[in-house]
């Protein structure tokens, strides 16, 4: 699936992992780095060379967390909200197509065996 929405989301101007870190600020909120890493399933320091690179791009900003002032948290900047906000739509449209295609029972079991592995994975680590 990946393979498929990589190309999608890079008309947005965006990587995976940059569109996947856009989805956690935005749709969750701000948040620190290591609340995002945990997020990602990613070590710390991966987050933190990406969040950088996404920072000289415009894709994010770093603020002082308002409960610990040596802390940052990372929000979406207006170009990032762009970029994701048009890479999630060209995905949600491929999204809807393979749920017309599988049908609403099938995409209902995909959807909850996708669930299930992720927790079995997350039980692994």
């Amino acid at each position: 699936m990946e393979e498929r929405l990589t190309p999608l989301v890079a008309e947005a101007g965006l990587t995976m992992p940059q569109f996947s870190l856009l989805f956690y600020v935005i749709e969750q909120g701000p948040m620190r780095l290591g609340e995002l890493a945990r997020k990602e399933r990613c070590v710390r320091s991966n987050v933190s060379n990406l969040v950088r690179k996404m920072e000289a791009d415009h894709l994010v900003e770093l603020r002082s967390d308002h409960g610990d002032r040596r802390a940052k948290q990372i929000l979406a900047s207006r170009e990032g909200r762009s970029r994701y906000v048009a890479a999630r739509r060209a995905v949600q449209r491929t999204e809807d197509r393979l749920r017309r295609a599988l049908g609403k029972e099938a995409s209902q079991t995909l959807a909850r065996l996708s669930l299930a592995a992720a927790e079995f994975l997350d039980e692994e680590q």
